[in-house]
C-alpha cells in the first residue's frame, strides 16, 4: 500500500497543477488513478439524467452481450 503525503496544489493562469507522490505505486495504479480523475471530471459536468444514464448502461450491456455471448456458450 502507498501513502499520499505532501500533496502540492498550485494555481496559475487558469490552470490547477496537482503534484502527488507516486512512491510505491505501480504504473498501472497511476494510470487507474488518472483515469478515475478524468471520469470523475466528466461525470461532474455531465447533464445526463439518471434515467438516461440507466438506459445508456442497458444499451452498453446489451451490446457487450451480443458481441461476447459465444464465449459463454450461448
Amino acid at each position: 500500500m502507498y501513502s499520499l503525503f505532501m500533496i502540492d496544489v498550485r494555481t496559475e493562469d487558469g490552470v490547477v497543477q496537482i503534484r502527488i507522490p507516486t512512491e510505491g505505486m505501480s504504473p498501472e495504479q497511476i494510470n487507474d488513478f488518472v483515469a478515475w480523475l478524468r471520469a470523475e471530471g466528466i461525470a461532474r459536468h455531465s447533464k445526463l439524467t439518471e434515467q438516461a444514464a440507466w438506459q445508456l448502461s442497458e444499451e452498453i450491456k446489451a451490446g457487450w452481450w451480443d458481441k461476447n455471448k459465444q464465449r459463454f456458450g450461448e
